[in-house]
């Protein structure tokens, strides 16, 4: 999964409680060889550069393939998702995922049936098209993501780790400091699910890209995520 042409890329950054956080967290959207779209995701945590990285197919906003390696002090760990439509049918929600992983055993497989799942491979950048899918299900659905809740438990380390999410667009004229400040026609939802608690709350642009994510920690800092550093080509339209 390699970029051949770029069609937008950015930044987020992390703050908490106003501090900035030695975070970097970048993405490059734009094509294949195959003319497939292709976003490429990294973040990267420390001076040692420990983190990361995510290249993913994407169809019309959904996730169809990813590949995911994670590298930390231990050594590094791979992953790749994929959805598995019937045959002839293009990838939708609710196809079957199959998931490998190299746990200390070597490399383990699942597949993943359910009528109601997304694909959703836990970086920032994907936050968008995610959250405009989870705003038009009522209750929600199920999300399998690469587990890395905790990274010393080698077995667990980016298998597949299934939760329920939901989101919820809010009114226009919600009160939320600051989010004026995020770009003009901005989407503010309420989100939860997995580590997600109350109160937190993400901003989507016209173009379906996550402008900005704010949520409390259980001790009560205030984390936010912002987009910066955006460039995009003039073919770019959206993101889903």
């Amino acid at each position: 999964m390699r970029l051949t042409t770029n069609l937008a890329q950015g930044r987020y950054e992390y703050s908490c409680d106003g501090r900035a956080m030695p975070v970097q967290d970048d993405w490059q959207l734009g094509c294949d060889a195959q003319g497939r779209r292709l976003l490429v995701s990294r973040r990267l945590v420390g001076e040692a550069g420990h983190g990361i990285e995510v290249r993913a197919l994407m169809d019309a906003g959904l996730v169809t393939e990813c590949r995911i390696t994670w590298k930390d002090e231990v050594d590094e760990v791979n992953a790749h998702y994929r959805l598995a439509p019937l045959s002839g049918r293009p990838p939708r929600v609710g196809d079957a995922i199959e998931a490998e992983w190299t746990g200390p055993n070597g490399l383990q497989q699942s597949v993943l049936e359910g009528q109601n799942r997304l694909l959703f491979p836990l970086m920032r950048i994907f936050m968008g098209p995610l959250l405009l899918r989870l705003s038009d299900m009522e209750f929600g659905c199920e999300v399998v993501a690469p587990d890395i809740v905790d990274p010393s438990q080698r077995g667990k380390l980016l298998a597949p780790r299934v939760s329920h999410r939901r989101a919820g667009r809010m009114a226009g004229d919600a009160n939320i400091q600051g989010v004026h400040d995020l770009g003009p026609d901005i989407t503010v939802f309420s989100y939860q699910g997995d580590e997600a608690e109350r109160d937190t709350h993400c901003f989507v642009d016209p173009k379906g890209l996550l402008v900005g994510y704010d949520w409390p920690s259980s001790t009560g800092r205030l984390w936010q995520v912002r987009l910066r550093g955006l460039e995009m080509a003039p073919e770019f339209t959206a993101l889903c």
